[in-house]
């Protein structure tokens, strides 16, 4: 029985289970080096890591420090530094338009500026974790968001109501405040 079990098997054919899958044969070799010698033997071998350092440092030398500084980035203000002296000026010119009385004919322009900023810092800012929990940002944000939101309705030369123009001035003088502090 044995027999006739072994001489069934031998004829039988099986395929594989995926028959659309081959492999392409290796190629001997492909990634040995075919001449005798590598080339780090050679005096005049130079590896591309060699070369683009080379090519990095000289380029670096070429330029005067203070751009070969910006160039590597040495001496830069950091995120934080440009953070805080980009809050305190919004800070600073809203808190000044604010006081401008509404018949003053610079009004209007201190109030298009202080939009124009407004932008700017909000879209340079907002996206950044590291700077968005923050409570001078949220202060910031709250204050001029309200802001911007009375100048879109009613114009940038309406008088702000009295209560609004109070929570403003208090989230100003917060995030002063919490900026004053690193926070």
């Amino acid at each position: 029985m044995a027999t006739s079990l072994s001489s069934t098997t031998a004829s039988c054919s099986v395929k594989p289970f995926d028959t659309h899958a081959r492999r392409l044969p290796r190629q001997k070799g492909h990634h040995l080096r075919t001449s005798a010698s590598s080339g780090q033997d050679d005096p005049t071998y130079i590896s591309r890591r060699h070369a683009a350092m080379g090519a990095l440092v000289g380029a670096a030398s070429l330029l005067q420090s203070s751009q070969a500084k910006a160039f590597l980035g040495i001496g830069e203000p950091s995120k934080e530094e440009i953070y805080k002296e980009d809050t305190a000026t919004i800070l600073k010119d809203v808190g000044a338009a604010l006081s401008l009385d509404k018949s003053d004919p610079a009004k209007e322009e201190a109030m298009n500026n202080v939009r124009k900023e407004t932008n700017a810092w909000v879209a340079k800012y907002r996206r950044d974790n590291k700077f968005a929990g923050r409570p001078s940002y949220g202060n910031t944000y709250s204050a001029l968001n309200a802001l911007a939101g009375h100048f879109n309705s009613f114009g940038p030369t309406a008088p702000l109501p009295k209560k609004r123009l109070e929570r403003i001035q208090k989230e100003l003088e917060d995030a002063n405040r919490m900026l004053g502090r690193g926070r």
